[in-house]
């Protein structure tokens, strides 16, 4: 019994200065700060981290509007948590070039890709233009 609550009692401790810190980073947020939340969610892409930080914002107006501030200021922690995952991926697809989506041009054996005799799409970069 006291190896297991000498374990706990050291991983509470090792735990305690990471639970501080997210106290912490918690406590400067305020529900004056939902205009700002929006104006950045607004500039980021779609996806599922945006849809989730715009789900926890729809609930963090909800919770100013009833005059519940500790809800509102925990529900704008998990918009910043997604917020922030959203705009690192946003980041990582404008950076990384496997994310770009590679188009096939025209051969050959092929020609309704773009810059064949048989392709009625717009223009693509990379591919000749066809000549008539």
């Amino acid at each position: 019994m006291r190896v297991i609550s000498a374990s706990f009692v050291a991983a509470f401790l090792l735990a305690a200065p990471n639970l501080a810190h997210a106290q912490a980073a918690t406590s400067h947020i305020t529900c004056s700060q939902i205009p700002d939340a929006q104006r950045f969610l607004d500039g980021l892409k779609p996806g599922p981290n945006t849809s989730a930080a715009r789900q926890h914002l729809d609930a963090a107006k909800q919770a100013a509007d009833g005059g519940n501030d500790r809800q509102c200021v925990s529900e704008l922690s998990r918009v910043n948590y997604y917020a922030t995952r959203s705009a690192a991926a946003d980041k990582r697809a404008a950076t990384h070039p496997a994310t770009r989506r590679h188009v096939l041009c025209a051969d050959a054996l092929h020609q309704n890709r773009p810059g064949g005799s048989d392709y009625h799409g717009p223009a693509v970069a990379g591919c000749p233009r066809r000549t008539l």
